[in-house]
Order: structure tokens, then C-alpha cells, then sequence
């Protein structure tokens, strides 16, 4: 496997030089086209001879002249499992943490009879973050406390954490910062006591540390922001995974935007947000980029 291992400590892996080499032939670009004003033609005789993968910033620049995504030139871009390795439960609570909501209500009446005890806490999970995302915070909130008691507010449990995450969310939404803060500093003293979260997978990980973040900036508390930021970066390059890249490093750039010694960290962070969105087509973050 070759990675590229990224400024903000990210990893995209299993790079494949022969999409960038079938569409440059495609385009009838020669290879010295392909490299003006971004790199060398030799650059891009190790792409696609040797599958050498370049700096991020030359490879999205090459992907933008191409009009190829990053998902097309690896091949496990997006996530580290397939679709058919995940249960329907699974498969409905990673749409539901990223607000994709269409028919999950019918999803969910499929299961019918058929969830056991265990699956109880991951399933009020999802109604608890639905009820969130329709604004039905009091609602959320009573779902959420079903949750923390089938976990037993157990701190390596991912449910926990993820229930005081959306606890603290509802509150925000609400303007009870005092009771956000609360709940946010449960799962800030949770990871700072390195409690190993054994349920957990990749998505879950990774949206906690950017939501997080994303509320500590909201909050003011950039340091807090940063730090959680940089966390979900490095998690991301120890497992071999890039959910939430650009939005990491969009929150990292916001939460430095203000710290006159960290101009670069700043700059580079935002350049890759602004660059890796553009990749993905990532319209909603690359307006909030645009208004900075």
C-alpha cells in the first residue's frame, strides 16, 4: 500500500496512478500539459509509471484539471469497510450522525422485532440525533437520557459519549452554554483520561472529534477547538482513514484564524480545506471558506 501522509497528518490509501494516466489520455493532454503551472513532467511519470503519489496540493490541483474526484483516484477513499460489511443499524446510524434522514423512519420499521437488547441503545441513539436534526430538542434530550441509562453512562462506551455529544448540542441550540459545556468537558475528561472506547468505529471517532471542535469554536474556546481538531487529523492518519478531512481542517483554520503566532498553521489548514472541498465537491463548507 502506498499513502500519502498529508500536512494535517491525514492518510488517503491504496493511490491509483493509472485513473490519473487513462484520463489524461482520455483528455489527449500530454504529460508536460498535465504538469504546466503545477509540477514537473517528471511528477507525472512517477504517478503514473510507479503509482508515487505526490503532495496532496499538486495531487488535487491534478484532479481538478482532470475533473477527477480524490474517491477516483483511491480506492478506499471514503471509507475503511464496505457497505455489505455493515448491519442495516450501522448502516442507518452513519447516515443519521452525517443528516442524511431520507426514509429512515422506514428503515427503522424494518427491524421490527427483530433488535435485540443489545442493539436498544444504538437505536435510541438514532431516534435521540433525528429528533436533533429536526429541532425537537426536548425530545432529543429525554431520548438521550434512555440512552445513558441502557450504557449506564459507561465511559467506554461509544453510546455515552455520543449521547453527551448531542446533549450538549441540544443545549447549545437552545443558548444553555453553561449545560453544553457541561456535557462537552464529560467527554473532553473522558478521552484526556485515554479511556479506550471499544465499540467505537472510525465514523464515530471522527464525527465526535469534529463536532466537537466545531462547537468549541462556536463557543470561543479555540484552543479546546484546535485541539480536538488536530486529534481527529491524527486519528485519521493512525487508522488509515480521511472522513471529515476538509471540515477538520476548515475548524482547525477558524479556531487560528485570531493567533497572530500560528499564521501558516492557518494558512496551510485553510488552504487544504479550501482544496480538498473543492475535490469533493463539498458546496456547503466551500461557502463558509469563501466568507472568511
Amino acid at each position: 500500500m502506498i499513502n500519502i501522509i498529508m500536512i494535517d497528518g491525514s492518510v488517503l490509501p491504496l493511490f491509483l496512478g493509472s485513473i490519473i494516466y487513462n484520463k489524461r489520455r482520455e483528455m489527449n493532454l500530454t504529460q508536460i500539459e498535465l504538469a504546466n503551472d503545477i509540477c514537473t513532467q517528471n511528477t507525472i511519470s512517477k504517478i503514473e509509471k510507479h503509482n508515487i503519489a505526490p503532495t496532496v496540493n499538486i495531487l488535487i490541483k491534478i484532479c481538478l484539471k482532470l475533473d477527477l474526484t480524490l474517491n477516483d483516484v483511491f480506492s478506499d477513499f471514503s471509507s475503511k469497510s464496505s457497505a455489505s460489511e455493515d448491519s442495516i443499524l450501522d448502516t442507518i446510524e452513519s447516515n443519521v450522525l452525517l443528516n442524511r434522514t431520507e426514509d429512515v423512519k422506514e428503515k427503522l420499521s424494518l427491524l421490527d422485532g427483530k433488535l435485540t437488547n443489545n442493539d436498544m441503545e444504538q437505536y435510541e441513539l438514532i431516534n435521540g440525533v433525528m429528533d436533533y436534526w429536526k429541532g425537537n430538542f426536548d425530545a432529543s434530550l429525554f431520548t438521550l437520557d434512555k440512552v445513558l441509562q441502557l450504557t449506564k453512562s459507561a465511559k467506554d462506551d461509544v453510546y455515552t459519549l455520543l449521547s453527551y455529544l448531542f446533549k450538549g448540542l441540544n443545549y447549545l441550540g437552545q443558548g444553555h452554554r453553561d449545560r453544553a459545556q457541561y456535557y462537552f468537558q464529560m467527554i473532553d475528561n473522558i478521552i484526556d483520561e485515554n479511556v479506550k472506547i471499544s465499540n467505537a468505529n472510525d465514523l464515530e471517532v471522527l464525527f465526535i472529534c469534529k463536532t466537537l471542535a466545531e462547537a468549541f469554536n462556536e463557543m470561543k474556546m479555540y484552543g479546546r477547538s484546535y485541539d480536538f481538531s488536530k486529534w481527529g487529523l491524527e486519528y485519521a492518519q493512525s487508522k488509515h482513514v480521511s472522513y471529515f478531512l476538509d471540515d477538520l481542517n476548515y475548524i482547525a483554520a477558524v479556531s487560528l484564524q485570531g493567533d497572530t503566532d500560528k499564521k501558516q498553521a492557518y494558512k496551510d489548514h485553510k488552504n487544504l480545506a479550501f482544496y480538498l472541498a473543492k475535490a469533493n465537491n463539498n458546496e456547503p463548507l466551500l461557502k463558509k471558506i469563501n466568507k472568511k
